[in-house]
C-alpha cells in the first residue's frame, strides 16, 4: 500500500500537465482522492481496531433521529444542527467516561468560505445590475407608450380620461437590493449559499471565531451527570449553539455498551453543499467497513443515493451495505387514495421493495461494484423505519400515554386518516422496526466484527486500484475525444458541430418547457395543501396546563363588653389557578420545529425532482443520434448534468426570538416569577393563541413566499434551460478555438499527456 500511495502522488504530479486539456474536475478528483487514501491508510490497516460502521444519506434524511433511536432509547444524544448547511459529522464511538473533541474548521478551509461568500455577492450584485437595467429598460418603454399612443391622431394621454373604463398604466415599483435577493437566492450556487450563511451565523455569534480556526476543543463529562455534558456538547453541535457554524466535524464517545468495538460515523449528507465538509465524509469513508444508506421511504433511492452504490462504495472497498428507509411514517400518510393502516402499511414497504429492486436493477453493473449490488439485492426487502413512532411507543411504556407534541401530531394524524389504526405501545413499536435493526441488522454486524475488517484489509488494494484506474481511464477518454475532435476538425467544422447540437436542442425546446411548466403548476396546487396542514397542525399547539390549589385560611372576631363579650371563628376556603409561561414558550417552540419539519419533508417530495431531471434527460438526450459516431454522449451530458444541478429547492426559517419578545410585551406585568394567576390565565391564553397565529401566519406566508420562488424557479428553468446548455457547450468551443490556434502543439502536447495517463495506468497493476 505504501509503494501504491507513492505512485499515486506521482501520478498526480503529472496529472498537472493535463489542466489546459481537459476539465480539471476530473484531474482534481484524482487528486483529492490520493490525499484522503495517504491521510487514511494507517487507521485503515489498524491492528485489532473497532469495527466502522458509516451513517450516510442525503441532508435531512433523518440519520440522527435513527441512530438516536437506536443507540440512546430515542433521547437527543446527537443534537440537530440548525439548518443542513451547518451540519457536520459526527464520529460516534464507546468510554466509561463521556468525552468529545471537537474540530474546527482549519485557515485553509476558512478562506475558501470567504472566498464563496465573495462569489456569493458578486453573483447576487450580477444579477441585480440585469434586473436594474431590465427594469429601466422596460420603465423606458412603459413611459414611451404612456406619452406616446394616439388615437386619431391625437395624443392619447390627452384624451384618456375621458374614455370609458380607462385604466391609466401604473409605474412598478423597482425592488431593493434585499427584496430581490430574497426572490432570486435560489439562483445562487448551493455552495455559496451555504458558505454564506455559515459566514454570517459566524459572525454574529462568534466574533473572534479567528481564534478557533484550525485548532480542537477537548470537552469532558462525567456519567452521572450526562445533561450537563451534553448541555456543553450543545454549544458545539446544536441549533443554538455559539461554535455550530465553525466545526468541520466532532468526536464524541459516550458510556454505551452497544458502542463496543464499534465506531459510528455519522455524515451531514452525500449532497453537502460545503465541499470541504464534503471531503470530510468522503475521508472519513474510506476508513469505513460497513455502511447503513438512509432514504426517504416516500422517494426510495433517488439517483444521489443511486450514484453513490455504484461509484463510491465499491471504490472505497466496501463489501456490506443495510438499506434503510426513514421517516416511514410519513411516507404511509402520504399514501394514495383511501386506504386501511394496514393497506398503507403494507403498500409503503411494498413500493419501497419495488423502487429498491427496480434501482438496483437499472444500475450500470461492473466488476467492481458487482459483489457489493448482488449482496444489496439478496438483503432486500429494506428495513423501513421511524424514529417518531419508537419514541411514541417508549411514551405509552413509561407514561401510559403519548406526551412528546411531535409524537402527538404523529398519532393523531394516524386516526385521522386511518380508522383502524390503533394508538399502542405493540402497533407503534412494530411501525417503528427500530428494535429489528438493532437485533437483527446491528448486532449481527457487531458479531461479524472481525471477518468484515479482516475482508476489508484484504481487498483494499484491489479495490483501491481498481478506483483510481477507473478515475485514469475517464481522463484519458476525455483527453482522447479532445485530441479527436482537435484533429479532425478545423475551426469552420467545430463551428457546424456546434450549430448541430443547437439545432438539436432546439427540436426538444418545446417539450422541455413544457415538462417544466407542468411541474410549476403541480407546485401551486401542493404549496395551498401545505397551508392547509399548516393551519391543522395549529391546533395541536394550544394547550396549557392549570394548576390548581386550594388553601384554607381562619378568621376569628371578636364583639361585645365584659360579659357580653362574643368571639366569631370561620374558615375562608381560597382557589387558586397558575399556569406557567415556560408551557407557553414550550408551545411556541415546538410549533415552529413542527412546522418546519413539515415544511421540509413536503418541499422534499412534492415533484420527485429526480423524477423531473430523469424524465429532461431523457428528452434532451432523444434529441442526439446516439447511432452516429461523430456522437459523443459526454459532449452533452456534463452541461446536462450541470444545468440539472441547479433545480433546488429554498430554505424555510423562523427566528424564536420575535415571538418571545412578543410574548414578553404583550404579557406586561401580570407574571410573577414565571407564573400568571387566576383572572389573568385567560389572558395568557389568548396572547399564546395570537402569537401562534402569528407565526401560522409568517409560515405560511414563507411557503407561499417559497411556493412562488419554485414556481418561478421551473418556469425560468423551462425557459432558459436548453439556453444554458448552449452556452456551456460554446464555452467548450471556445476552449477548443485556443487550442486551434496553436494546433500542432496542442496535438503534441495531447499525445504526450495521454500516453503518460495509459502508462500510469498500466503502472498501478505492476504495483507490489
Amino acid at each position: 500500500m505504501n509503494q501504491f500511495i507513492d505512485k499515486l502522488k506521482n501520478i498526480s504530479a503529472m496529472l498537472d500537465s493535463g489542466k489546459g486539456l481537459i476539465s480539471e474536475e476530473k484531474i482534481v478528483s484524482f487528486q483529492t482522492s490520493t490525499d484522503s487514501l495517504e491521510s487514511s491508510i494507517d487507521s485503515i490497516m489498524e491492528e485489532g481496531r473497532n469495527l466502522r460502521l458509516g451513517i450516510v444519506g442525503e441532508v435531512k434524511a433523518g440519520k440522527s433521529s435513527f441512530l438516536n433511536a437506536l443507540l440512546f432509547e430515542g433521547e437527543d444524544i446527537l443534537p440537530k444542527a440548525p439548518t443542513p448547511m451547518t451540519a457536520a459529522l459526527t464520529k460516534i464511538g464507546y468510554s466509561e467516561t463521556p468525552s468529545a473533541n471537537i474540530h474546527f474548521y482549519s485557515k485553509t478551509d476558512w478562506n475558501t468560505i470567504v472566498a464563496n461568500c465573495r462569489s456569493y455577492q458578486m453573483s447576487l450584485n450580477e444579477m441585480y445590475s440585469h434586473y436594474e437595467a431590465d427594469f429601466e429598460r422596460r420603465e423606458r418603454e412603459r413611459k414611451s407608450r404612456s406619452s406616446n399612443n394616439t388615437r386619431g391622431g391625437i395624443l392619447y394621454s390627452n384624451v384618456a380620461p375621458n374614455i370609458p373604463n380607462y385604466r391609466p398604466e401604473i409605474a412598478p415599483k423597482k425592488k431593493s437590493m434585499e427584496e430581490f435577493e430574497q426572490e432570486c437566492m435560489d439562483r445562487i450556487p448551493a455552495e455559496y449559499r451555504a458558505c454564506k450563511e455559515v459566514y454570517d451565523m459566524t459572525i454574529n455569534n462568534l466574533p473572534d471565531y479567528e481564534n478557533y480556526l484550525g485548532k480542537e476543543e477537548p470537552i469532558t463529562g462525567n456519567s452521572h451527570d450526562m445533561k450537563s455534558y451534553l448541555q456543553r456538547l450543545n454549544d458545539y453541535v446544536g441549533a443554538d449553539g455559539k461554535f455550530t457554524s465553525i466545526v468541520k466535524y466532532t468526536e464524541i464517545k459516550i458510556n454505551n455498551k452497544m458502542l463496543d468495538g464499534v465506531e459510528i460515523i455519522d455524515t451531514p449528507g452525500l449532497n453537502d453543499p460545503i465541499l470541504s465538509r464534503n471531503r470530510t465524509t468522503r475521508e472519513f469513508l474510506i476508513e469505513c467497513d460497513a455502511v447503513f444508506l438512509m432514504s426517504y421511504c416516500g422517494q426510495f433511492l433517488g439517483a444521489e443515493d443511486m450514484g453513490f452504490i455504484v461509484s463510491s462504495l465499491p471504490g472505497e472497498g466496501i463489501k456490506k451495505a443495510v438499506l434503510i428507509g426513514s421517516k416511514f411514517d410519513s411516507a404511509i400518510l402520504q399514501y394514495p387514495g383511501k386506504a386501511s393502516f394496514k393497506n398503507a402499511y403494507l403498500g409503503t414497504k411494498t413500493n419501497c421493495k419495488k423502487q429498491a429492486s427496480d434501482n438496483l436493477n437499472d444500475c450500470q453493473i461492473t466488476d467492481s461494484n458487482y459483489t457489493l449490488i448482488s449482496q444489496i439485492k439478496e438483503s432486500l426487502p429494506p428495513y423501513c423505519v421511524s424514529s417518531l413512532a419508537y419514541t411514541a411507543a417508549l411514551q405509552i411504556k413509561n407514561s401510559g400515554t403519548v406526551t412528546g407534541e411531535a409524537e402527538k401530531w404523529l398519532v393523531n394524524n394516524f386516526k385521522r386518516r386511518f380508522s383502524d389504526f390503533k394508538e399502542s405501545y405493540d402497533i407503534l413499536l412494530g411501525l417503528s422496526s427500530i428494535t429489528d435493526v438493532r437485533d437483527k441488522v446491528f448486532e449481527e454486524t457487531r458479531k461479524d466484527k472481525d471477518r468484515l475488517i479482516k475482508e476489508r484489509m484484504e481487498s483494499l488494494y484491489d479495490s483501491q486500484r481498481i478506483k483510481f484506474a477507473g478515475l485514469l481511464e475517464d481522463i484519458r477518454i476525455q483527453a482522447k475525444t479532445n485530441q479527436s475532435d482537435l484533429q479532425k476538425y478545423d475551426k469552420e467544422e467545430l463551428e457546424n458541430r456546434l450549430r448541430t447540437s443547437k439545432e438539436n436542442l432546439d427540436t426538444v425546446s418545446v417539450v422541455v418547457r413544457n415538462k417544466f411548466s407542468k411541474a410549476a403548476v403541480d407546485s401551486k396546487w401542493k404549496i395551498k395543501e401545505l397551508t392547509v396542514m399548516m393551519n391543522k397542525e395549529l391546533g395541536h399547539h394550544g394547550d396549557i396546563e392549570v394548576n390548581h390549589t386550594t388553601n384554607t385560611k381562619h378568621h376569628s372576631s371578636t364583639s361585645g363588653h365584659l360579659w357580653w363579650k362574643h368571639t366569631d371563628h370561620w374558615d375562608e376556603v381560597i382557589h387558586t389557578n397558575t399556569a406557567e409561561v415556560r408551557d407557553v414558550e414550550k408551545n411556541i417552540k415546538e410549533y415552529r420545529n413542527r412546522c418546519l419539519e413539515i415544511v421540509y419533508d413536503n418541499f422534499k417530495t412534492m415533484l420527485k425532482i429526480d423524477e423531473l431531471k430523469n424524465e429532461i434527460k431523457g428528452v434532451v438526450m432523444n434529441a442526439f443520434n446516439s447511432a452516429d459516431r461523430n456522437f459523443d454522449e459526454n459532449v452533452i451530458i456534463d452541461p446536462l448534468e450541470t444545468s440539472l444541478s441547479k433545480i433546488s429547492f429554498p430554505e424555510v426559517t423562523l427566528d424564536l426570538v420575535k415571538y418571545n419578545d412578543m410574548l414578553d410585551s404583550m404579557l406586561g406585568g401580570i407574571v410573577s416569577n414565571g407564573v400568571v394567576k387566576n383572572e389573568n390565565i385567560p389572558m395568557l391564553k389568548r396572547t399564546q393563541d395570537k402569537i401562534l397565529d402569528e407565526m401560522s401566519k409568517d409560515v405560511i406566508a414563507r411557503i407561499e413566499d417559497n411556493g412562488k420562488k419554485i414556481y418561478k424557479l421551473l418556469e425560468e428553468q423551462g425557459n432558459e434551460f436548453i439556453d444554458s446548455i448552449v452556452s456551456q457547450l460554446e464555452g467548450n468551443m471556445e476552449k477548443l478555438r485556443e487550442l486551434i490556434a496553436k494546433k500542432e502543439e496542442s496535438l503534441l502536447q495531447f499525445e504526450s499527456f495521454i500516453n503518460d495517463v495509459g502508462e500510469a495506468k498500466k503502472s498501478l497493476r505492476k504495483v507490489g
